[in-house]
């Protein structure tokens, strides 16, 4: 790859000595890298560090140095002046694709402060010259040596703090857009991932998300991975429609946390549909995308079948919605169908909401009062169905980086 050599240029102490003491160490700078192009950035003044440094280049090499251009600072103690200048030739040779490199080694505090921060922010190894100083201060020529600073170690890590930040509030496509611009990390490839897995798990995409966290080994997911393996493969059905309910609670929690209410009530609603299809399959009623029960089966649990003939299909297969699921189960003798649902004002009440939701059949958003309540409202109801609920709910709660 092409190599640019950013420097900035000072005066040093305006004297001869001073610098030639001062171009020697650019020119070590130089001679180290073999960049392809060198960049100087200075004042006026700088220029004659400059033709020093270009007069002891010859006497090295014997040839000239040829491949440099200077960048002029007029207001050296201007930190915008000085970053904005620097900042624009980086942006300049990043689209050439060219590894920049740059050397801090003189120039005014300004200058060098601003080289400094754009190595962190734009991931470029930074540099500069030191040596074993003389009586008078300055540098020895031949003892020069190279001191290269990873700066941008330090925005790494606080990249990733914004990782963990994005991924404990479930913005995972910022997450891993954050961790993509991270240099240095270690295990990097694992927090992708991670980030992939939950980000699927999140969208329902049980069985891909079980997939790639299964090879990642961290103490933090075990419970996780028991519970989709769970989830997904449970042969008993009910005992699996348990872990899909304590996911979709999950689910609707973390909707509640990121404020989008609309989405946490669609998902609360799905939770008590699942409570009606749990219960059904007590009594050995599938009530599936795939699997529907039939008139026969309502006559063989002894249901007076009159009402819901009108909700066959033409396989016999009876198709109802939730408040008929409820009055159903209220019909095989399960007591708790009133006071769960189809006595509930409170619960129907905030259904209503749901139902008139923009998400729905209305135009009137969710507020958080009602996502609260409803929340609330399930998770009494569903614990007096499913004793370890709790437990579950733990089981599948999202890990916090």
């Amino acid at each position: 790859m092409v190599v640019a050599l950013f420097m900035t240029v000072g005066t040093g102490r305006r004297d001869e000595e001073s610098l030639k003491s001062l171009a020697h160490g650019l020119l070590h700078a130089i001679l180290f890298y073999k960049p392809d192009n060198i960049v100087f950035f200075g004042s006026e003044e700088s220029k004659k560090t400059i033709e020093c440094l270009k007069k002891q280049y010859y006497d090295e090499r014997s040839e000239e140095l040829t491949n440099y251009e200077f960048i002029k600072i007029d207001k050296i103690d201007d930190f915008n002046e000085c970053f904005d200048k620097i900042r624009e030739k980086i942006e300049e040779y990043e689209k050439k694709n060219v590894e920049i490199i740059i050397d801090y080694t003189s120039g005014t505090k300004t200058m060098t402060m601003s080289a400094a921060i754009s190595s962190v922010l734009y991931h470029k190894k930074l540099t500069l010259v030191s040596g074993r100083r003389g009586d008078n201060g300055l540098v020895l020529p031949r003892t020069e040596k190279i001191e290269e600073q990873n700066l941008f170690s330090a925005y790494d890590k606080l990249l990733f703090d914004d990782v963990k930040n994005l991924f404990n509030f479930y913005m995972f496509e910022e997450a891993k857009k954050t961790l993509n611009r991270i240099t240095i990390l270690t295990d990097k490839e694992k927090y992708e991932n991670l980030i992939d897995a939950y980000d699927l798990w999140d969208k329902f995409n049980h069985k891909q998300a079980l997939l790639i966290l299964k090879h990642i080994k961290d103490e933090r997911i075990s419970a996780n991975k028991e519970f989709l393996g769970r989830l997904l493969n449970d042969t008993v059905e009910v005992k699996r429609l348990h872990y899909v309910l304590a996911d979709m609670i999950n689910n609707a929690h973390r909707r509640i946390e990121e404020g989008k209410y609309d989405d946490a009530v669609a998902r609360l609603y799905r939770t008590i549909e699942l409570i009606a299809q749990i219960k059904l399959l007590d009594y050995g009623l599938y009530d599936t995308n795939d699997t529907k029960f039939t008139i026969y089966d309502l006559m063989k649990r002894g249901v007076d079948t009159k009402y819901y003939e009108r909700y066959t299909d033409a396989n016999g297969m009876v198709k109802v919605g939730l408040r008929q699921k409820f009055a159903l189960l209220n019909d095989l003798g399960w007591k708790d169908a009133n006071t769960l649902y189809l006595e509930n004002n409170r619960l129907k009440n905030l259904l209503n909401k749901r139902n008139n939701s923009i998400l729905a059949h209305g135009l009137e958003p969710i507020d958080k009062k009602t996502a609260d309540e409803l929340f609330k409202e399930v998770m009494d109801h569903t614990n007096s169905i499913i004793p370890n609920l709790n437990e579950l709910v733990e089981k599948g709660r999202f890990p916090k980086l």
